[in-house]
């Protein structure tokens, strides 16, 4: 009997065994947070300060069994897009799309340390750079999750810094349009002709100097 009672208490334990692996946080929707931003250059990963940056809230968290997904919300509830895949570029661009005649945002200059979005509730975030630094090209739109689960721990504070790289400007010439006219430089171009003419005269009034005194010569 008692082996029967340990074998039963065994098998027991081994059935609650997946249970308790699968038990994980759940996120607190009440929370607040907030976006820690830098921008890094792509090539040599230097902060790059300076421009601005655009903070949309674009979908409310709801929870469903101890998960949660994220509902458009705000300025963005009729914007047509599921916020399935928030890591996806082409979402991020569509929303940054819609964003421009349809939404409102929060604009924050990108200061040497980076820029950082407080008190912000739980949510769907989208960031586009309106400005961009002196000498680069504007980062990509990107989505960024308050909070952001990280080895199974949700974080409401987020560093976004690994998702913002900007890349230098292509060096630009300046060619004048073809139908302008180029500033003057050097002689003027008027006195030619005028130079021209009165050589004519002169050469004319010599010619015809010579040919009266060889006239008068052969009229002897």
């Amino acid at each position: 009997m008692r082996s029967l009672i340990k074998l039963l208490c065994a098998v027991l334990l081994i059935c609650l065994l997946p249970v308790s692996a699968l038990a994980r946080e759940v996120p607190d929707l009440d929370e607040t947070g907030s976006i820690h931003v830098v921008l890094r250059d792509t090539e040599t990963k230097e902060e790059v300060p300076g421009g601005t940056l655009t903070l949309y809230r674009v979908g409310e968290a709801v929870e469903d069994d101890g998960d949660y997904f994220f509902r458009a919300a705000g300025d963005f509830a009729d914007c047509g897009l599921a916020l399935d895949d928030v890591g996806s570029e082409d979402l991020a661009k569509a929303l940054a799309d819609y964003a421009k005649d349809h939404a409102k945002g929060t604009t924050l200059p990108v200061p040497q340390g980076g820029a950082e979005f407080a008190e912000l509730s739980t949510g769907l975030y989208l960031i586009v750079q309106e400005e961009a630094a002196q000498g680069y090209e504007k980062a990509n739109p990107f989505l960024v999750t308050v909070p952001m689960q990280e080895d199974g721990v949700y974080k409401y504070d987020v560093d976004a810094s690994p998702k913002t790289s900007v890349k230098k400007a292509p060096a630009t010439t300046t060619t004048p349009p073809k139908d302008s006219t180029l500033p003057q430089t050097g002689q003027l171009n008027w006195p030619v002709p005028v130079l021209t003419i009165a050589g004519l005269l002169l050469f004319a009034a010599g010619w015809a100097l010579c040919f009266g005194k060889r006239k008068d010569g052969h009229a002897k």
